[in-house]
C-alpha cells in the first residue's frame, strides 16, 4: 500500500502516484501520495491526524453496474460503490477512526457533457456524497466540477494537502 523506505534509507521526500482505479495508504511521514489528471473521476484524500496516517483513492466511475461485477471484483478501486467501502476499511484495520478524518474531494469536472444527463464528473460527486453520509462522514474540504483536470496531493506526515487546477494558483488544505 504505501511505501516505506528500508531503514537505511536516507529519504526526505518521497512521491507516490496514486493513477485512475487504484488506492494508497501510507503512515510513512516522509511520503507524499499524488493523484494526478482526476477528470470526470474524483481523489478522494482521508487522512487521520491521532493515527498519522492517511492515504488516496483515485476512482473514475460512480457505481458497478450489473455486467460490470467481474471488472469490479478485478479493479474494486474504480468504482466508488466498491472503492470508497474498501478505502475506509483498509483505513480501519490500519488505526484509522472514523471520528478522526479529514476528508478532501477533488475532481468531478464535466469535460464531455456539462449540462447534459451523462455528466459523469457530477455523478461520480453525488456517489461520494452518498457513500460517506451512510458511514455518518462529513467532506471537509471539496474542488469539484467545473472543465479542468486537478491533482490532488496529501503529506502524510504533517496531513496537509493541495489540489492543483491547471491555470488556477495551488490551493492548500
Amino acid at each position: 500500500m504505501g511505501n516505506t523506505p528500508p531503514s537505511n534509507s536516507r529519504a526526505v521526500c518521497l512521491k507516490t502516484a496514486v493513477n485512475h482505479s487504484e488506492m494508497k495508504i501510507s503512515n510513512n511521514p516522509v511520503e507524499t501520495l499524488v493523484a494526478f489528471a482526476i477528470g470526470a473521476g474524483i481523489g478522494l484524500s482521508i487522512y487521520d491526524p491521532e493515527a498519522d496516517m492517511g492515504g488516496i483513492l483515485n476512482f473514475i466511475r460512480p457505481y458497478c453496474m450489473g455486467s460490470e461485477t467481474g471488472k469490479a471484483r478485478q479493479f474494486p478501486y474504480m468504482y466508488a460503490d466498491t472503492g470508497i467501502p474498501a478505502f475506509l476499511a483498509a483505513l480501519e484495520n490500519r488505526g484509522a477512526h472514523n471520528k478522526n478524518l479529514k476528508i478532501v474531494v477533488a475532481g468531478g469536472a464535466s469535460s464531455i457533457d456539462p449540462t447534459g444527463g451523462y455528466n459523469i464528473g457530477r455523478k461520480n460527486f453525488q456517489a461520494v456524497k452518498e457513500i460517506l453520509a451512510q458511514n455518518n462522514l462529513v467532506i471537509t474540504h471539496e474542488d469539484i466540477g467545473g472543465l479542468h483536470r486537478r491533482t490532488l496531493s496529501l503529506e502524510i506526515g504533517s496531513g496537509a494537502g493541495t489540489i492543483n487546477v491547471f491555470g488556477r494558483a495551488e490551493k492548500k488544505i
